[in-house]
């Protein structure tokens, strides 16, 4: 079986995009951003959606009219050539070493909590979380789907909920406009922190070939889920900042938790626990899903054995996603044995997503109309205004693109690439 099932509707893809952008970063984005802007949090919060809001719409752009499964990489391929689509390809799964490990640890941390154990058991409760997540990507998009729909009206029904208990009316007097440079630079340097919230429209790009309309429900599921995703953080940072539930890392790591222990009492605290490991558990689950999509999409094009290319009954790629298995698999157990603080691992994720948003964007301008154009170099702008705040954060990123690139220099020839086996019926 080789050809996608489209079974995707605009209501299931608004669901998988906002689970693929509120997942770990809900239990931690909201308070870090307080901490580290104050009162002008909220203006991060818009800064950042304003410059992240482009690039969504070039990949809504891109998506509905190139419908396929490798996403980015497919549309740099087409722009520039077959060595440079694999190399993107490369370079996406390259974040397996570094990104689901972290995800999946810190959905782990939250069964300590439901439990009652202590931390040393958050490697075995990973492995468990791993195993689950591997199965919810094998049995298919469309039951996937399901399980993300549901997720998702859970976690607007207790945001809701919160911002009713919590007073969110009155949580509107924290708001302070930035009037001076001071106060602008403190907004503009929180939005380094809250990019993270926005990772994975990549990912949402590799399902693009399996939406029953890809012109039009997938810049409908993009965009919407979107919209969703910022109404939903910016309650979070009004609650967070009124009830001062912030402060340093650890309190900012526990900060939904103190929320809502605030206002509904301690005894919610588990009951909260075992929400936000589903929602980190639909998060990751949607990345496994992309990374599996984008391993088959290479194996098609030569660049990984065929084997990979394969669906199952399903649809899904299952001997792909038991490969992304094998990789987070590793990079789980070397991140517990070498001891290396969780914020590198986030880092070097930041770093490699926005390489390959700024790729698309330059990508873009080759593809698109005339008018079309001038946004992808509005979201060119945005990517490099965010490269100021990633840093040397983009060196590990930037190195396994050019060993990508070289790799593919060394071994391919010069083909262009084919419409009849890139795209995906």
């Amino acid at each position: 079986m080789s050809q996608y099932q489209r079974t995707l509707g605009p209501i299931q893809g608004i669901a998988m995009t906002v689970t693929t952008f509120i997942g770990t970063g809900l239990m931690i984005l909201p308070a870090m951003s307080v901490a580290e802007a104050g009162s002008f949090a909220f203006y991060a919060w818009l800064i950042t959606a304003a410059m992240v809001i482009p690039i969504a719409f070039i990949f809504a752009l891109l998506g509905s009219k190139y419908p396929s499964a490798g996403g980015a990489s497919h549309y740099i391929g087409r722009a520039f050539g077959a060595r440079y689509e694999k190399a993107v390809g490369w370079l996406f799964l390259s974040i397996l070493l570094v990104g689901p490990a972290v995800a999946i640890k810190v959905a782990a941390a939250y069964l300590t909590i439901v439990f009652k154990t202590s931390d040393q058991w958050i490697l075995v409760f990973s492995l468990i979380t791993l195993i689950g997540m591997l199965a919810f990507s094998i049995v298919g998009m469309q039951t996937s789907a399901r399980f993300q729909t549901g997720v998702v009206i859970s976690m607007i029904i207790t945001i809701l909920w919160l911002c009713f208990i919590g007073d969110i009316q009155s949580s509107l007097q924290v708001i302070k406009t930035p009037t001076t440079p001071d106060h602008w630079q403190q907004a503009f340097y929180a939005t380094g922190v809250i990019f993270w919230c926005f990772l994975g429209i990549e990912v949402m790009a590799h399902m693009g070939a399996e939406f029953k309309n890809p012109a039009r429900d997938f810049p409908i599921a993009l965009l919407g889920g979107m919209t969703l995703v910022i109404l939903a953080y910016l309650s979070l940072v009004l609650l967070i900042a009124w009830h001062h539930t912030y402060g340093d890392e650890v309190t900012n790591s526990q900060s939904l938790a103190l929320l809502v222990s605030k206002l509904m009492g301690e005894t919610s605290s588990r009951i909260f626990a075992v929400g936000a490991y589903i929602i980190a558990f639909a998060n990751v689950g949607i990345y496994i899903l992309g990374f599996s999509r984008m391993i088959q999409s290479m194996a098609k094009q030569g660049a990984l054995p065929t084997t990979f290319a394969s669906l199952n009954k399903n649809g899904a790629p299952e001997k792909a996603v038991l490969l992304v298995g094998c990789i987070t698999l590793f990079s789980i157990v070397f991140s517990e044995l070498s001891g290396w603080k969780m914020a590198w691992f986030i880092e070097m994720t930041n770093g490699s997503f926005l390489l390959i948003y700024t790729l698309t964007c330059i990508a873009a301008i080759k593809l698109v109309n005339r008018i079309a154009q001038v946004l992808a170099v509005v979201a060119l702008i945005s990517c490099g205004f965010m490269v100021f705040f990633i840093g040397q954060s983009m060196l590990f990123a930037v190195i396994m693109f050019c060993l990508a690139l070289c790799y593919e220099f060394t071994r391919a020839p010069k083909t262009p690439i084919k419409d009849s086996k890139l795209h995906v019926q």
